[in-house]
Order: C-alpha cells, then structure tokens, then sequence
C-alpha cells in the first residue's frame, strides 16, 4: 500500500507543480487590461449597460490576487448621465494552494474603497434597476441548472482575512413619491471571518432623509460568533448607537444587547437588552428627556411568538413593569397579554417636568399615583382587566378598553371609592365688588352668547361605558351613590346620563347630542326631596330658597353657542318646595308699604331685617317656546299670604316681565310687622320686569285701590240693603200688628202691672 500511495502523491505533486508553472507563465505572458474593451463588451450586452474599467491588477501565486480601479456602470435610459455604481478600488486575493487541495478557500482581506450606488425612480413609478432584474430573470429561466458530475467539489471551508469597505454611498431618490434617502460615509470592518469562529465588526454610516428632514450618524460594534453552516449566530458586546438630528430634534440612542440567533429558523433572542434614547429640543420640557427599556426579549418568527420578560420602562419619572406574551403575531388573530405595573410616582412633578405648572386648591393634591392591570391586546385593540388605580386617597377598579386605535373607541366600567373633586380645580379667586356697579353690560351678555359649547369634543368622544362613585365633592356639591353612563359611537347620536343622591334627596339627569352642521342638545330629569337651601348654599354661595324642593324638565335646543341654544330652546319646566323661606325679599314688608301708601302715607318706614318670606307651599310650572318661558300657574301658600302669578321670562335676552299676585288671608302680624287688617282680602299686584339676574319691582297700587275700592262699595251696599230692609219690616209690622216691629236686641215694650187686692182692716196685737 505504501508504495502505490507514494505513487499517487507523487504524480499528484507533479500535477500540482505543472499547475503551478502553468500559471506563472500565464501572469507572465497575460496583461488583463489587454481585455478591458471585451469585457466591457460582454457586461453590455448582457444588462444593456456601459461599463468603464481603470486598471486591473492580478496576481497568481501564491496568492490569487485581483484587484480592479475606477470602475463605473452606467444608468438605465432616461435617467441622465449620472453613473448607476462606480467604485474607486475593489481588490481581493485567495490562496491556491488550501484551494486546490484541501478545497478550502482562504481569502485575503476584502477591500472596498469608494462605492456608490444611485437607485431611483422617476414620477412614472418606473425605477433603474427593474430592466437588470427583467434579465436576470429572463437568464435563469432560459438556463438549465448544470449537474455536477463531481459531486462534494463545493469548497468545505470559508475563510476570510476580513473586510473593509471605505466610503460608500447608496442614494436613493423616489420622485414619484417624493422621498429621499442616503446612506453616506459607510465604513465597515470586519475580523478574520470564519464558518465557526467568533469575528469582530465595526460598522458606521450617515443616514440622511430630505422628507422628513434628518441626519444621524449610526455605529454598531462588537464581536460576533456565527455558524454559517447551521445559521447560528451569536454576539458579545453588542452595541448599537444613533445620534444626529431629526424632525427637528437632538437624538443619543444606544441599544446594547447579547444577541442570539437561529437564521434558518428566524428566532432571534436579545438578551440583557438595555435601550436609551435621549431627545432634545426646546419643545421638551427641560429641553431633554430620556427614555429608558430594559429586558429579555425573545421572537419566534414562524410560530409569531414573543416574549419580553422582565421588561422595564422609564420615562419622565415613571417606572413601567411588565412581563409581556404575545401569541400568532404573524395570523390573522395576534394576542399580547401580560401584567403591567406603574410604580407609584407623583403626577404633580410629572406634569411639572413638562412644564406644566399646576395650581390646585390643595397644594398636596396629585401627590401620589399608581397603577396594577392586565393587559390583553392586539395591533388594533388594547384592554385593562382587573385594574387598580391609586390617586392620593382616592381608589377605582374596574376595566379600561381601546376597541380600535383608529378611531379611538374607549369602553370602561370604573368603581371609585370617592373624590374631592375641588382639591384638584383652580383656587378660586375672589373678585372685588364694586359699589354701584352696573347690573350688566351688553359686552358681557354678548360674551356670554358667544361662549363656544365643547361639540368639537363631543363629536370625537367615542365611547361608552358606566363609571360609578361612593361618595363626590365638586364645587362644594357633595354627592353619594353616583352613576355616570355614557353612550354613542362615532358620528352617531351621544348620549349621557347620571344620578346620584344628594342633600336628602335624588338626581336624575339626561343628555343627548346629535352630531351634524347645527348640532342639537337635549335635557330631561328631575331632582326629587332634596334640601333647597344647603344645595343653593354649597352651589351658589347663597341659600335662596330653603325647604324641601323637586324640579323637573324636558328641554331641547340647536347651536353651538350658548347663545344659540338658548335662543331655540323649547320644552318644559316645573318646581316645587315645601316648608321654607324665599330670600331676597319680604312679600309682607311689601304689602305693609303698599297699605300704608293706600292709606295716603307715602313715607312709611320699617325697621331694617332681612328680607326673606316664608311659605309652606310654592309650585310653578311653563313651557319654552324658542328661548321665552311662559308660565301662568304660580301657587305659593303661606299663613298670611296666598300667591298666584303670571308672565315671562326670556332666557336668550336675560329680561323678565312677571307678575306676582300676593293676597292677604290672615290679618296677624307676622314676620316683623304689623297687622294687615286693611288688605284683608285684597290682591296687590307686584311686576318684576328687567334684567334676570337683577330684576325690578313695582306694586301695583293703583289696581289695589280699585279692589279696596270695590270693596267699600259693596259694604256700603250691603249696609243700604240692610237698612233698608229694616225699614220695610217695621212699616209692614206696624201695618198688620198696629205697632213697629221690634227691633233686634231692643227690650220688650212692659205690660201695666195688676191692681192689688183690697186688704183687710188691720187689728193691732193685744198690750200685755
């Protein structure tokens, strides 16, 4: 065996040697740049395209060298003159002999020094490098694949000294969709590269985009482990970072990562995974923020699965948790569910590090928040199950959905405990009166009229759902047991609704919105036995009317002013209160004047007291009809007085013109005053006419003067009748009896006492 092997080699040798010699003499004797002019011929008539080469450099042995200078191809037709690639130098070199032997290529560095490519597209949408992939394509169809009699001749080894690429460029230029992109100043170096060992990279670039506006400078390093064979690939010290300018603002992004990959089965781990991004601009509050992620992120392209474990976000001082799962990433029904967790942090230094400046009532108040859920989504869905919402002392649990990201359709369902409403709102700043100011202007009204209602907002809202509060405090209201619904979708009619306890008593209130050019309002419910004056006291500041009260409405309108609305408002009105006073006026001081003015005492006076009226009943109803309410069945009762009442108000023009129409039934003093014995019986007009807000009163003393008058007429009637009829009596009675007829209470005429009876003679006793 030895000697037939010995043999072999020794013929194989000398092949290798005739080889060897054959090249040699071939360098020696062949100058490629002889065959500049047939290559450029053969690259023409295969892509349809110019070639220019500069100088081509080779060399055989013991390396295969090759290298080529100032080379340019030339552009499709109808893209002008510039060149489609052009490369200053290109040069590589493989060793002969680990290739003839062992089939083992073993290259030198691969060097690229100047390369750039120009890819574009005209506004026709036809691009200058559809016509080489059309060959290309024409080629392979046209060409059977070759067999290899020589099956295992495939080289078994790579192994590559390196590569280097100096400034490259690749533009990109899309006039048909007006975009822009380059890649200048790339440079990439590589280590040895081999199918089984771990090899440095360096790789940097500038990417620039016109449309939008950016530039940024992109670098990614570290050592990379790859198995060519199994398309396994692995990294260590795995950095990415960004920094340039876009969209107008500073960016520092670094991405490091340990990188574990299978590219045959396109699963990708990224491991440690730490990503900050810096932005500044001076639209930022402070000028800069950063953002922070951390994590394990794992993604299974085939099977569309992700996990991102331990995840972590940090931005503007809050702290995000997760533990993220998403299932069929890549079907048509993509899952993402996790736990999600917002550490507690302060939404006061939050809002002010955006340069928010709060002012609240409370100073303490956004001190502290926090946030625990479930998340369940998709691309298109979001949801947050099992949520628990921690603000200062307040808590809420419940769901928040987003049904579609496009429209932002929210549903939710909320329970929360209670909420000082009036701790978060502005502090209320106190206006300085002004003695005899005007009770209004034209300019205010008109303000008022042209204060804008929030329709723009109503006609995004896009949800519905039901939140329910214990207990709420807002401008001093306080309420329990409330339920807030909302409903509507889209452009489609909205509609709200709440009720709640309140003051002793209940609310119901509706509202309904109609989308559309002049959008319409509308407004039912009723409040039912709450406290009048503690209600009007916490709202107002002023307790106007105490005692047990109900309203109820039905009311509708169009506009989107208040004035507008106002001015179509149509529907219906009614209240009632029990048991109580109304304040600003005392009806009994009035009526106390006008009967003293009916006595001819027009300087009549009272003692100071404030004025208020009191009344065991008062109930008024009317209807709105284009902004003007009417209403003719004011019914108060009180021990003194009996109220009735008609007349209007107009709501668009803010004027009254009603009159009350008080009578006296009980003649006692009451409410600090004296006795009413003459307007015992008679109604004394009051008409209250000017502005709403302040309006004017005047009695009507000429029409109780009639009525007083009337009165006495009829008395005097009375009396003549009477008077009269007792004279007819007395002639009748005289006439038939001989003698008038008695007057009633008068003593009875006395009949002529009896004679008396003779006596006898008297006999006196006998003297003892």
């Amino acid at each position: 065996m030895a000697r037939p092997l010995k043999i072999v080699l020794l013929v194989f040798g000398g092949l290798l040697a005739l080889i060897i010699a054959a090249l040699v003499a071939a360098v020696l004797m062949f100058n490629p740049n002889d065959y500049r002019q047939q290559i450029a011929a053969a690259v023409q008539k295969q892509t349809g395209r110019s070639l220019q080469l500069g100088e081509i450099g080779m060399k055989i042995f013991p390396w295969l060298n090759v290298s080529i200078r100032d080379a340019r191809l030339g552009n499709a037709p109808g893209f002008g003159e510039q060149p489609f690639a052009e490369v200053k130098e290109v040069s590589v070199g493989v060793e002969l002999l680990p290739l003839l032997r062992d089939r083992k290529v073993k290259a030198s560095t691969v060097t690229l020094d100047g390369l750039h490519v120009n890819l574009a597209r005209n506004a026709q949408g036809l691009s200058n490098w559809q016509d080489l992939l059309d060959r290309q394509k024409q080629e392979a169809e046209a060409e059977k694949p070759e067999e290899n009699p020589e099956g295992g001749k495939t080289p078994t080894q790579i192994d590559i000294a390196g590569i280097k690429i100096r400034d490259a460029a690749l533009v990109y230029d899309d006039q048909q969709a007006g975009k822009h992109y380059e890649v200048q100043k790339l440079k990439l170096d590589t280590g040895a590269l081999d199918l089984k060992k771990p090899f440095d990279l360096d790789f940097a670039a500038t990417l620039i985009s016109r449309a939008p506006e950016a530039q940024v400078d992109v670098r990614l390093s570290g050592r990379m482990d790859g198995d060519f064979a199994t398309q396994k690939l692995s990294s260590q010290n795995f950095k990415l970072t960004v920094k340039g300018k876009a969209a107008g603002y500073e960016l520092d992004t670094q991405l490091g990562a340990q990188l574990a990959a299978d590219l045959a089965g396109k699963i990708f781990n990224l491991q440690n995974l730490k990503l900050s991004l810096e932005a500044a601009n001076p639209s930022l509050p402070g000028g800069k923020q950063t953002v922070q992620l951390r994590g394990d992120l794992a993604y299974n392209v085939p099977a569309g699965a992700l996990r991102f474990a331990k995840a972590e976000l940090q931005a503007g001082g809050l702290t995000l948790q997760t533990d993220l799962t998403g299932k069929n990433l890549s079907g048509e029904e993509p899952m993402l569910y996790g736990p999600v967790k917002i550490a507690p942090f302060s939404p006061r230094q939050l809002l002010e590090s955006f340069g928010m400046k709060l002012q609240t009532t409370d100073e303490k108040a956004l001190g502290t928040a926090s946030l625990s859920a479930n998340y369940v989504g998709s691309f298109k869905t979001a949801s947050l199950r099992d949520l628990n919402l921690t603000l200062d002392q307040s808590k809420a649990s419940g769901h928040l959905d987003i049904t579609d990201f496009k429209t932002l359709a929210l549903g939710f369902a909320l329970n929360v405990d209670g909420i000082d409403a009036d701790r978060y709102l502005p502090p209320k700043v106190e206006k300085p009166e002004v003695k005899n100011a005007p009770v209004d202007s034209a300019t205010a009204k008109a303000a008022r009229d042209a204060t804008p209602l929030p329709t723009a907002l109503l006609d995004k809202l896009n949800a519905e759902g039901t939140a329910q509060l214990g207990k709420l405090t807002i401008h001093k209201l306080k309420l329990s047991n409330i339920r807030l619904q909302l409903a509507g979708r889209g452009g489609n009619t909205k509609q709200q609704s709440i009720s709640a306890n309140l003051y002793g008593g209940s609310v119901k209130l509706n509202q309904r919105y109609t989308p559309g050019a002049t959008p319409g309002f509308a407004w039912s419910g009723n409040l039912d036995g709450f406290q009048a004056a503690p209600f009007l006291l916490d709202l107002t500041g002023k307790d106007y009317v105490s005692g047990t009260a109900a309203l109820s409405m039905d009311l509708s309108g169009r506009g989107k002013t208040l004035g507008a609305v106002r001015a179509t408002l149509n529907g219906k009105l009614a209240a009632e209160a029990r048991n109580g006073a109304v304040k600003g006026f005392n009806l009994g001081q009035i009526l106390r004047k006008a009967d003293a003015m009916l006595s001819g005492n027009m300087n009549y006076q009272e003692p100071a007291t404030a004025p208020e009226t009191d009344f065991s009943t008062i109930s008024v109803s009317g209807s709105v009809n284009n902004g003007v309410l009417s209403s003719n069945d004011l019914n108060a009762a009180s021990p003194l007085f009996r109220v009735g009442g008609e007349g209007s108000v107009d709501l668009a023009r803010e004027t009254i013109d009603y009159t009350v129409k008080p009578t006296v039934v009980n003649t006692a003093t009451g409410q600090s005053g004296k006795a009413l014995e003459n307007l015992n019986g008679v109604m004394v007009p009051i008409r209250l006419t000017g502005n709403l807000f302040k309006p004017k009163y005047k009695i009507d003393v000429k029409q109780a003067v009639r009525q007083k008058a009337t009165e006495k007429v009829r008395e005097q009637i009375k009396e003549k009748r009477e008077e009269l009829k007792q004279k007819l009596g007395d002639q009748l009675n005289k006439f038939l009896f001989g003698k008038p007829k008695p007057q009633p209470g008068a003593p009875a005429e006395s009949a002529p006492a009896p004679a008396a009876p003779e006596s006898a003679p008297s006999q006196s006793p006998p003297t003892p």
